[in-house]
C-alpha cells in the first residue's frame, strides 16, 4: 500500500535520500516522487524540464507504516503521513494504479501524443493512453492536458504534457 509523507516544498528529494541512507529497507519497497516532463518554449525552441507532480508529497509503498514513522521521524523536513482521525490513510487502490499507469520506471510521467478530432482529444501514445476519459481540458499552446483526479480523498487538477499532431 502506499502512503503519503507531506514534507517541506523543495525537500522532497532530500528525505527520499534520507530514506534511501538510513530507513530500515525491511520497513518499505518503495519511495516515490512522481514527476512530470513539460515541454518549454524560448524563442522558437523548447527543452523537456522535469517538474514534480505533486509538491510536498512523497509516496511510501509499505505495509508497515507504524514502524516505518517510527524510524523516520526524525528526519529534519518530515512533517507527518496523510492521516484522519489517528488512522494512517493509504491511497486508494484505484488511486494506486492510476499513479502506476503513469509514472515510469523512474517515477516520470513522460508526454503523450494525440490529436484533436472536433472537442474530443485522442490519445495515441504515452501514459495518457487509455485513460481520455480523465482529461477535462487541453492548452494547446502550453502543451498540456488539465486532468481532474481523485487523489488525497479530494479532486485535484493535474496538468501533463501532450505534445498535439495533426491527425
Amino acid at each position: 500500500m502506499f502512503y503519503v509523507l507531506w514534507t517541506n516544498t523543495g525537500s522532497e528529494e532530500k528525505i527520499r535520500q534520507m530514506i534511501r541512507e538510513y530507513a530500515d529497507p525491511a520497513l518499505y519497497s518503495r519511495c516515490m516522487i512522481p514527476y512530470k516532463l513539460k515541454r518549454h518554449y524560448f524563442g522558437g525552441s523548447s527543452k523537456l524540464v522535469k517538474i514534480i507532480l505533486f509538491p510536498s508529497y512523497v509516496f511510501i509503498e509499505t505495509d508497515h507504516i507504524k514502524e516505518f514513522i517510527n524510524n523516520i521521524k526524525w528526519f529534519p523536513g518530515f512533517n507527518i503521513i496523510l492521516h484522519t482521525d489517528n488512522f494512517y490513510c493509504p491511497l486508494h487502490k484505484h488511486e494506486e494504479i492510476l499513479l502506476e499507469k503513469l509514472v515510469n520506471d523512474h517515477d516520470i510521467i513522460d508526454i503523450s501524443e494525440g490529436y484533436m478530432e472536433g472537442d474530443k482529444v485522442h490519445i495515441t501514445a504515452g501514459p495518457l493512453y487509455g485513460h481520455e476519459g480523465f482529461i477535462k481540458k487541453v492548452k494547446r499552446r502550453q502543451g498540456v492536458a488539465i486532468l481532474e483526479m481523485n487523489i488525497f480523498n479530494r479532486t485535484t487538477e493535474v496538468s501533463l504534457g501532450l505534445d498535439l499532431i495533426s491527425k
